[in-house]
């Protein structure tokens, strides 16, 4: 009699890039989603060493309607522990509200927020521009965006690169011209009382 070969068993990094998943299902309201991935979680952990993408998950069957669908993709675009990988997913054929949340989720990838400030809906640039992940040179791109609404977001955000808001100190509509001088200000003053609490201590 043969011995039965042991179930393969997923690496810890694969077990560790579903952690997201685990959070998810418990904090998932709706009771048929949650079902759903926690049978595909149980299904990759024990047959798998690879973890699929995204995309993957949704081609295979877990008998959910589109409406649960669009739930589950809804859910984890504005889940902070989404990884970077997944959100990038979820950008193909995005309506435009949920790429206004994948712009705002911190766990979105440096990539993904670039592409997402060239949107041509502006509630996405905001949102792009808000984010603590973006690379600088999107928001700097951002500080010369057409919509004054954008270029405000930028100019009212105290995590702005300083050279963002130097940027926009000389903006031709005075509004953000002197929203910007605020925000640098005041961001200069809480680094100086910084400095000295760092001194002193």
């Amino acid at each position: 009699m043969s011995t039965p070969e042991p179930a393969l068993q997923p690496e810890k990094k694969d077990a560790e890039e579903l952690s997201y998943l685990y959070d998810f299902v418990c904090e998932c309201p709706n009771p048929r989603i949650s079902e759903a991935l926690r049978r595909l979680v149980n299904h990759w952990l024990l047959s798998t060493r690879t973890v699929p993408e995204f995309s993957a998950l949704l081609k295979r069957t877990l008998e959910l309607t589109s409406d649960e669908t669009v739930e589950i993709c809804w859910l984890l675009a504005i889940n902070p522990k989404t990884p970077p990988s997944v959100l990038q997913d979820l950008c193909t054929g995005a309506s435009s509200e949920l790429l206004e949340r994948i712009a705002e989720n911190t766990n979105t990838g440096a990539s993904t927020l670039s592409e997402l400030s060239y949107q041509a809906v502006a509630e996405i640039r905001i949102a792009a521009a808000g984010n603590t992940s973006t690379p600088i040179a999107s928001i700097m791109m951002l500080t010369m965006d057409d919509d004054a609404d954008v270029r405000f977001s930028i100019a009212e955000n105290s995590q702005a690169p300083k050279e963002a808001l130097e940027v926009l100190c000389s903006d031709d509509n005075p509004y953000i011209k002197m929203r910007a001088s605020v925000t640098l200000a005041r961001a200069e003053l809480v680094r100086d009382v910084f400095e000295k609490g760092q001194k002193q201590s």
